[in-house]
């Protein structure tokens, strides 16, 4: 499975490899680094003070991640998602965070559930300040805490992955018209079927969940790749 693999090439990397795969991953899920940004490795071993191998080699990594495409003769550049890779996204993340919904209300603890309901008015109170950016860390903080509560290391390595590749789509979808308190309520559907201990309500609450942010998603990314076809 591909993301053991990285996870243990990950926890068994060197700390400056590690701290620049790190430090690239999230410039990148939080958009700092823009899809089609070209990366330059000496910029690279400046800004993260490590050698040209250690470059080459975390930008490897992140290629098997997927957050890096590297060309012949040309260097490093950041993936652009496309239309179908979000579509794949989307239905990886539908699959996985069902499952994480469902363990959670299987086995979770009293203190988890405590920890994910937290989370669940944290995103509220960030919908209501109207900066999507604090929306997206409490939305972040909220799966955090839904992974803690599934208790399974493999599906957390996973989706961690996965989410910081999805978050740059999560701005499509929370910034589409009505879908912030749409969420709110699904994510707190999600939370209520947990707190209650309904597997397959919770469940099918984490598949709407994604099900929805997809369809909010999809148009705005087809019409940011392609224009108006009308």
């Amino acid at each position: 499975m591909q993301e053991s693999a990285t996870a243990s090439t990950t926890s068994t990397a060197p700390p400056a490899r590690l701290r620049l795969v790190n430090g690239l991953r999230d410039a990148i899920s939080h958009g700092v680094l823009k899809q089609g940004e070209r990366l330059n490795e000496r910029e690279l071993c400046e800004t993260y003070n490590v050698s040209r191998t250690v470059v080459r080699e975390g930008l490897r990594q992140l290629e098997g991640e997927g957050f890096v495409t590297i060309e012949a003769n040309r260097g490093a550049l950041v993936t652009k998602i496309s239309y179908s890779d979000a579509e794949h996204l989307f239905e990886v993340r539908g699959a996985l965070e069902s499952l994480a919904c469902s363990l959670f209300a299987r086995r979770g603890t009293v203190e988890h559930k405590r920890a994910l309901a937290d989370c669940v008015a944290d995103v509220a109170r960030a919908m209501e300040s109207g900066d999507l950016t604090e929306v997206l860390g409490a939305k972040d903080a909220f799966y955090a805490a839904l992974l803690a509560g599934a208790g399974n290391s493999e599906l957390t390595t996973a989706l961690r992955l996965l989410h910081a590749r999805i978050r740059l789509l999560r701005r499509y979808s929370l910034s589409a018209e009505n879908r912030q308190p749409a969420s709110l309520a699904e994510i707190t559907a999600i939370c209520d079927a947990i707190i209650a201990g309904d597997i397959e309500g919770a469940r099918r609450a984490g598949e709407y969940h994604v099900a929805q942010a997809s369809r909010a998603a999809l148009p705005r990314i087809f019409q940011d790749l392609y224009g108006d076809s009308t």
